[in-house]
Order: C-alpha cells, then structure tokens, then sequence
C-alpha cells in the first residue's frame, strides 16, 4: 500500500477505514525537523490514522526562495516516516478542501495557532469551523516549537552577498514588530490616486513560425486577459493595504473599459471618471507566447493631446476638491497626456502630501521627464527615468543623482534600478540601497508601480531610511510573482515576506 494517495484517493479514506479515528495535520513542512517530529507524534496519540496534507509549491507563502524543497521532495520524506499513515499534496491554496474530504475526526495544528487573533489570514478560524461542520475537533498541540525558516536562514544559503549584508543591516536596526506599526497605520490613511487608467491585455498565442509568403511571424490565438493597469492597479494595490482609497482618472468611457471597472476594481475604492470624445483610454495590448510568458510584440492604442482637444477645468477643479479631502496624494504620471499644461500647473494647489512617479516608455521617450514637475512631496523614479532628466548616460546611479540633487531635486525620493534593488534618500540626506530578495520572476510589469505605492505611504508616515526600501522591494517583489496586474499584493503577503526575511 502505498502512503503517497490523490487528492480522489484521500476522498475515500473515511470509507474505507470507517471504524478508524482518522487525524490531519496540515502544513509546508519545507524543512523538516525535530518540532515537525513531536507535532506529528502528539497528533497521532489522538487517532489510528495520521494523514498528512501539504501545501502544493505555487501556494507556499513564506518569502523569496521558498519553499525549498519542491512539493515532490517534502511528500517522499514525510510518507518515508512510519509513524505516518497517507500523505497528500492539497491542490488548493488553503487546506478548506482537504478538510472537507476527509472529514476528519481530529485536526491537529501546532501551538502557534494558540491564539486565532494572532493568524493574519483568518485561516485558522475557517479551518476549525469546516472540522466542527463534518463531525471533527481542531486539537492544538503544546509541543516546542521550531521554525523551518530560522533554521534555513541560518543553515542554507538562501541569499547572495549583498543581499545577506543589506538583512543585517536591516535586522540590527528593526524587527517585524517595530516595522508592523508603519503598515498598521495605512488603515488610518485617505488616500486619493490621481492618473491614466492604462488597460493591459495580454493575448497569449502559440508560435507557428514564419510565414511561408512573407517574413511575418505567424501565431494561433490561445486565450486573452485583460488587467486593470496604470493608476487603477496603484487604487488596488492602495486598497489591499488597508487604505481608504479613491481614484480621479479620464477615459473614453468605452463598454469594454466600464466591465473592468466593474470586474477588476475592488467595490470599497471611490472612483471618479472624467469622459472625454475622441481620447481612448489607453491600452497596451502585448502579444505572448505561453512559455515563460515571452513577449513576442506590443501594441498601444492612446492619444496624448488631451487638453488640445478639451478645456481641463472640470477636471482641475474635481481634482483639488478631492486632494484637499485625504492625507496623501498619489500622482501617477505615465506620460499619456494628462498631466500637461493648466492640469500639472494646478498641482501647486494641492495641500496634501504629494507622492510622484513619473514615467519614460516607448510612447512618451524623451518627452515625459521629471523636471516637468515642480510640485511633489516624494519622488520615485526608475534609473533610466533619472538619467533622462539629467541628460547622463554614464556616471554611477548616485553620482548622476547627486547632480540632480545639486542643481533642485529635494529628497525624500527613491531610485529604482531594477534588478539590483531601489536606493531611497531621506529628507535629511541619510541613503539606503537595498537590493531585491525575489529572483525567480514571473511578470515585472507594475512592479515599479507597486514599490511607488507603498513607500509614498511610508515616506508619509516618516518610516525610518532602512525600512522605506526594505518594504518597497519587498512589496515590490510580491508584485513580480503575478502575471500583469491580475490581483493586487496583499497585507497578509507582505507581512510573511518581512517575517521571513527577518526570521
């Protein structure tokens, strides 16, 4: 008989040990120790059977690089331990399903689970009352506890260099506990994101090859998603913060535009839509191919002259009624036209405090530079977007900065550079590099977008210099784990994040 059973299979055990008290335990169990050991003999005092579920791969959540064992691996070391009877990989991302199937008559969690109120995800509240619903009873264990994490942190070389020296840097100056009360905060803060709406639709295709009459790339039509970008992901991700979040934006009230609003905006945001004839709103459709997501072509569908076409007063005057009315003001500027002539004057007049990114694509080159900006509170700009507006393709990202700093630029401001990290500079000149802790990416697109969102907030909220990048990059990192701007990064993500780097 083999331990190792389906999801179907696992469905079956109650009828096929019917006079059997049956035992579950749940969990990743990505390292397995000596605490996973007693929490499994303590669970198995309770029953005959101890059947173990575990979390598949794409839902483990513990931070970047993890798990780091694949789901395969942590499956064959627990049933090679007799003392467990079945194990199964949970094809779902809670263990809601596996407990449903198995009904069974004991659930066995370890002592962290003590206390509810301390699992940010609310899991552990669902889980227990799915056991009570079938019959069973959640047991909690008074076992030592140890954590796989700690001990792979310590042990495993999870981490390069720079990235092992920038956490110790961090890990003797905070701890989860003195950076939660900034994330906390954002729960108490209005804020309002003012920018184009950008629709992002993917069309996933399969490559045939070249085109046998002419030299065209010939590809089969697959699938479509269309993402809610731009300044509509910054109000999502804003909301999944805890924020109390509006957004001012214009389109060309397209039918197609109002099923995303509908679809892919979470119902707590306000949303204000100014509607403009003959100006689209922009979209940026990207073609894909499945493998890895490559991108084969892009095309955009916008016009830039706006306030050409209309008077912006209607607009000007919304927007300074509505940035007066919260605590911080996110202006996304991606260069589509909105921020131009007596709108980006009229920014002077807001009080609140004014968070900026300002952004260089292949629609704008050139012609969409920070400098156009006199009025903003914090700045986060990418490398390339900095040595634009400094004309220097050369010098080293801080000298090119210090420049910018010598002829107006003031801080509080950060610079994105990509792979390496983001640099941040305080109001009083103190500067921290941290580097990115995510290398396995699946999508970088809103990920600048992302990092911009929650450090205006933190910057805001004069979180100290080592955090502002810490938890940008962080947040940012979550944000490249998803294909386009599908769904926006959660709380409870970048809280496990943080825990797990600083374990």
């Amino acid at each position: 008989m083999t331990k190792l059973i389906s999801f179907e299979e696992l469905k079956l055990i109650r009828s096929r040990f019917p006079q059997k008290k049956i035992v579950h335990c749940h969990g990743v169990f990505d390292l397995f120790h000596v605490g996973h050991l007693a929490h499994l003999e303590s669970a198995k005092k309770w029953g005959d059977l101890l059947v173990v579920t575990l979390t598949k791969d794409q839902y483990v959540n513990k931070g970047p690089g993890r798990p780091k064992y694949s789901h395969e691996q942590r499956a064959k070391m627990l049933a090679s331990m007799e003392i467990v009877d079945f194990v199964c990989i949970n094809l779902t991302p809670t263990a809601i399903e596996p407990i449903e199937a198995l009904k069974p008559d004991f659930y066995v969690k370890g002592p962290d689970y003590k206390d509810a109120n301390k699992d940010l995800t609310g899991g552990i509240s669902k889980e227990a009352a799915t056991v009570e619903k079938n019959g069973g009873k959640l047991v909690v264990t008074e076992d030592e506890t140890m954590s796989s994490t700690s001990l792979l942190n310590e042990f495993f070389s999870l981490r390069d260099e720079e990235e092992k020296i920038a956490l110790k840097k961090i890990k003797s100056e905070h701890s989860l506990s003195s950076i939660e009360p900034f994330i906390n905060k954002f729960s108490d803060l209005k804020v309002l994101v003012i920018g184009e709406p950008i629709v992002d639709t993917y069309v996933f295709c399969k490559p045939d090859g070249i085109s046998s009459k002419s030299p065209t790339v010939s590809a089969n039509f697959m699938y479509q998603e269309d993402y809610a970008g731009g300044s509509l992901a910054i109000a999502n991700h804003l909301n999944a913060l805890g924020c109390q979040t509006s957004l001012l934006i214009q389109s060309g009230n397209e039918s197609y535009f109002q099923k995303i609003l509908e679809s892919a905006m979470h119902p707590e945001i306000e949303i204000h839509a100014e509607f403009y004839e003959g100006i689209p709103t922009p979209r940026k459709t990207r073609f894909l191919a499945p493998f890895r997501s490559q991108r084969m072509f892009e095309l955009t569908e916008l016009k830039s002259d706006l306030w050409k076409i209309h008077q912006p007063d209607s607009f000007i005057s919304k927007m300074i009624s509505l940035a007066n009315k919260h605590d911080v003001v996110i202006i996304a500027d991606f260069g589509h036209g909105l921020f131009e002539d007596e709108v980006l004057k009229s920014l002077s007049k807001i009080n609140s405090f004014k968070g900026l990114n300002v952004q260089t694509n292949s629609s704008n080159f050139g012609f969409n530079v920070f400098k156009k900006h006199q009025h903003f509170d914090y700045l986060s700009i990418d490398e390339r977007e900095l040595r634009i507006g400094q004309n220097d393709r050369y010098q080293t990202p801080e000298k090119v900065l210090e420049d910018a700093l010598n002829t107006g630029l003031k801080p509080p401001l950060s610079i994105t550079l990509g792979t390496k990290g983001a640099l941040y500079l305080d109001q009083e000149l103190h500067s921290m590099t941290c580097p990115t802790f995510f290398k396995n990416v699946v999508d970088t697109t809103g990920a600048g977008d992302a990092y911009f969102a929650i450090t205006t907030l933190l910057s805001y909220l004069r979180a100290p210099t080592s955090v502002v990048p810490f938890v940008g990059n962080c947040y940012a990192g979550l944000k490249t784990q998803i294909m386009g701007n599908k769904k926006a990064v959660s709380k409870v993500d970048l809280h496990r994040t943080i825990q797990s780097l600083l374990n």
